[in-house]
């Protein structure tokens, strides 16, 4: 982990859940993998009080831990990735209501509160569970007051494997209900499952609680012994195979941790087929389920589509979120060179591709014997399934080529589009299918012609097939990103300079004029101001063995790896920034904060605050909102070199 991503997330929980998990993080991320007796050596923290920020780490995966079979010794290590993701929690809910919803949206934001937790805790929670009873964990975690003080009584002295998803899975009961209730426990089992179904929500599993190094050996381990009769592989045709075998089980052990067990879900016979990206999925009555009055062993199941089995526990899958993100980064790029509409049209076709891509990348690749990768059968979407779920306020004649509400070039007064039945079109769009279809083909043909390449057409059987090719999409945006910011540094000379190095590669000073149209004279201070900055590199290649300046040939080039981890620093340290100056600026404002957060002076402000309070909060209001509008631009861009493409 980097300083100032350290720094970053070590401010990210500081923030959220205290001083005391901060100071625990900031020990794990300083120290690195060691069993508690080791972190408590290097912490200045009591025991007691190391172990409450431990476990509060450990509710929300902030820290991850491994029971090895050695030693019997419990190691942590801090997970960096599920910290930084904490500066997402407001983008996340936003994402989750604009497609399936405000109750999803709620079901969201407790699930990001908690960590992880039961579904029967979450039914308690919501006050729609059949029988309510007492339960073994503690009464107050639903509004996190447990947990986000740390001020929990938990003791992980006995922390084995999956501990915590027995006694620190989430709420029993709440003094009141959260926002957002349900009417039914099925009605929130129904919802619970459509999140699981698409991948928004996973069961947790204990192996969700291991380090990346951990669950290599234990497919590692597996393999050996399964594959090369415990026998370490030598040579390099089985090293060769040993590599497959391994990334194949590390790919099936991580896919099948994601999957719900068996039997732990009854449901309804009935099923919609209307896509819950963007139409919420219609609530079925059914007479019962398995030939039961609505009754089975998983609950009572009786007007409503599922019953969950309550024991499985469940959290948010950042996964999915990243793929999320990119929809609506992508959307933007069509935007900006295609138009609204046509953007539209691609946002739609991005969200039928996002509910079956679980992730951005694949960690794991498999190599076949010519040593090429195995790549996964591509997500294939057609026109009509676009079409059957665009908003149909959408004028979707706008933005082609050619205006259908004005006559063609050879003066005919037809329209371009005509429906199924040939009926013939005014000019606006119908609500015909088959007409909408043509017409968002039409749209999708015009992501497939631009240079970027945003969508690929594979075939006609009926209607047009199209996929998106996500990496190459992946690696425009990081350019993007990269000249956007050699632009506001270098003026646009450096831009095209960048542009022209990344297109040709290596060049000498000469060619990188030529190629750029620009005199040497003006470039060589720009190429020398880049290269301080390090965007631009030089190789000294000397014509003989005596390497005199004079013989040395040198040539410029741009290394968009080198930039993007320069990048993705500097955002790191700016985003650090930001939290400490909200941090200032708060503390400047905390004795005015203090009186207006006061129950009795709440929905009084008039009565009880000054004008001259009321305008320090109000100016402390437009400050916070500006910069925490900066923090998610940066997080955007973070977003974009980070979670796209893969590690650097």
């Amino acid at each position: 982990m980097s300083q100032y991503l350290s720094e970053l997330c070590t401010l990210l929980i500081d923030d959220l859940y205290g001083e005391l998990s901060s100071q625990v993080f900031s020990t794990l991320a300083r120290v690195g993998r060691q069993p508690l007796s080791g972190l408590l050596r290097y912490s200045n923290l009591s025991a007691r009080h190391f172990k409450h920020g431990l476990v509060v780490l450990i509710q929300q995966h902030l820290a991850l831990h491994y029971t090895s079979d050695t030693d019997g010794l419990t190691y942590f290590e801090a997970n960096w990735e599920h910290a930084y993701n904490l500066v997402r929690y407001g983008k996340i809910e936003e994402m989750v209501q604009d497609r399936y919803g405000e109750q999803a949206a709620g079901i969201i934001s407790n699930l990001l509160l908690l960590g992880h937790t039961k579904v029967s805790d979450l039914t308690e929670a919501y006050g729609v569970a059949n029988n309510k009873s007492n339960l073994e964990t503690g009464t107050n975690r639903v509004n996190g007051d447990g947990l986000s003080r740390g001020t929990g009584v938990i003791d992980v002295d006995d922390f084995s494997n999956g501990d915590e998803l027995r006694n620190g899975a989430g709420s029993s009961s709440a003094t009141k209900k959260p926002e957002n209730h349900f009417r039914s426990r099925g009605q929130l089992h129904t919802l619970l499952y459509k999140l699981l179904s698409v991948g928004w929500i996973v069961p947790v599993r204990a192996s969700h609680f291991w380090p990346q190094a951990d669950l290599h050996n234990e497919a590692a381990a597996f393999v050996i012994s399964s594959s090369f009769e415990n026998k370490i592989p030598k040579g390099p045709r089985k090293v060769k195979e040993y590599a497959q075998k391994l990334n194949k089980q590390k790919r099936k052990d991580r896919d099948d941790a994601l999957e719900l067990p068996h039997n732990s879900a009854v449901i309804g016979t009935k099923r919609p087929t209307m896509s819950t990206a963007f139409q919420p999925r219609k609530r079925i009555r059914l007479n019962g389920v398995n030939g039961t009055n609505g009754h089975s062993d998983l609950g009572d199941t009786q007007d409503d589509d599922v019953s969950l089995d309550g024991e499985i526990v469940v959290r948010v899958n950042h996964e999915k979120i990243s793929v999320a993100i990119r929809t609506e980064q992508l959307t933007l790029l069509a935007s900006r060179y295609l138009g609204q509409t046509t953007s539209l049209v691609y946002r739609t076709l991005l969200r039928l591709l996002e509910e079956r891509i679980p992730r951005c990348f694949e960690n794991f690749p498999v190599e076949n014997e010519d040593g090429e990768l195995i790549e996964d059968p591509p997500v294939i979407v057609t026109s009509q399934e676009v079409a059957k779920v665009i908003d149909t306020n959408i004028d979707l004649a706008d933005g082609l080529q050619q205006d259908i509400t004005t006559n063609g070039i050879n003066g005919d007064a037809h329209d371009e589009f005509e429906d199924l039945d040939g009926a013939h079109l005014n000019g606006h769009a119908s609500d015909n299918l088959g007409t909408r279809t043509r017409m968002v083909d039409q749209h999708l043909r015009l992501l497939c012609e631009d240079p970027r390449k945003f969508a690929h057409w594979m075939g006609s059987r009926g209607t047009s097939e199209w996929k998106v090719e996500f990496a190459s999409l992946a690696e425009t945006l990081i350019q993007n990103e990269i000249e956007k910011t050699v632009t506001a540094r270098h003026d646009r000379m450096g831009a095209r300079l960048i542009r022209v190095l990344h297109s040709k590669g290596k060049l000498d000073e000469k060619q990188v004029s030529t190629f750029s149209m620009t005199p040497p004279k003006t470039i060589r201070s720009i190429l020398t101001s880049m290269q301080e900055s390090g965007y631009v590199e030089t190789q000294e290649v000397p014509k003989d063995a005596s390497r005199q300046p004079s013989r040395t040939m040198y040539f410029w080039f741009y290394d968009q790896e080198r930039c993007r981890q320069l990048l993705l620093t500097d955002t790191y340290k700016a985003m650090a920034r930001i939290l400490q100056r909200i941090k200032v600026e708060r503390e400047t404002v905390q004795a005015v904060i203090d009186k207006a957060e006061r129950t009795d002076v709440i929905g009084h402000e008039d009565e009880y605050l000054s004008k001259t309070e009321r305008d320090v909060l109000r100016q402390w209001s437009q400050t916070e909102e500006k910069l925490l509008l900066q923090l998610s631009r940066q997080d955007d861009l973070v977003t974009i070199l980070k979670d796209f493409i893969g590690p650097l």
